[in-house]
């Protein structure tokens, strides 16, 4: 169930901004114990696989708070922050009281079942998925359009303005916003990338998009010496608007 947003967090994280790629593309970096692993009451790293539930309650609640994306050109929005830290205080204990009672079939959630566990309010619905037997450093920001295309043929008109794009890879979940009204596309990754990175959250303009699918796919790299050779993407939005 998707909480309020005055949850008390443990700590606000300390996080600094960089713009790549000439500008095109700005990523907010975490501190280290602001990823899904480490941000928790005790403060200690206790190791989560929360990620998918996570990415779809970050979708839910921007949902639910009708939350404007920043442009690269502005500060991030600290709503968005405070988003992140609920998502991943909430997925990691829903994934540990499923552990705790046996209800988990895996130790790494479908995006199906983490609908199932994380979304019983939101009203966020699966609209396609498709796995894709094919590198994702050369294909990423060729499926995800193709798919956008698609999307906004049928939906562009109907009040719709959020189309959440869950990504899993190497078992891995990420979150795309890509969002109407400001025309953004953003990246949420909760996971730590390095002893002194934590979370990201990086944004473009819709334009851009390639910009962002070459940054996710050099961080799968330089961090977590990753090049997926298979991956999934779910197209999700919420009729509730």
């Amino acid at each position: 169930m998707v909480s309020d947003i005055s949850v008390e967090l443990p700590f606000f994280p300390k996080y600094e901004t960089e713009c790549l790629y000439e500008d095109k593309l700005c990523v907010t970096w975490f501190e280290p114990n602001f990823s899904q692993s480490h941000y928790n009451i005790q403060n200690v790293n206790k190791g989560s696989n929360a990620c998918t539930l996570i990415a779809i309650l970050i979708a839910a609640k921007c949902n639910q708070y009708k939350v404007t994306m920043n442009n690269p050109e502005k500060c991030i929005s600290i709503k968005l922050i405070v988003i992140l830290a609920e998502s991943m205080l909430e997925g990691n204990s829903i994934h540990d009281s499923l552990k705790v009672s046996n209800q988990l079939p895996h130790i790494n959630l479908t995006i199906p079942e983490a609908l199932k566990f994380a979304e019983r309010d939101a009203e966020i619905t699966e609209w396609k998925s498709e796995v894709f037997m094919e590198p994702l450093a050369f294909t990423l920001h060729e499926n995800i359009t193709k798919s956008w295309i698609e999307w906004t043929k049928f939906h562009f008109e109907s009040g719709v303005s959020n189309l959440y794009v869950t990504l899993v890879a190497d078992s891995r979940t990420v979150l795309f916003i890509i969002q109407m009204r400001s025309e953004t596309i953003t990246l949420v990754d909760s996971h730590q990338h390095s002893s002194d990175k934590g979370a990201f959250i990086a944004v473009v303009h819709f334009s851009k998009l390639k910009y962002l699918c070459q940054f996710y796919n050099e961080a799968l790299l330089k961090f977590h010496n990753s090049v997926p050779q298979l991956y999934e993407l779910s197209f999700l939005y919420s009729k509730v608007q």
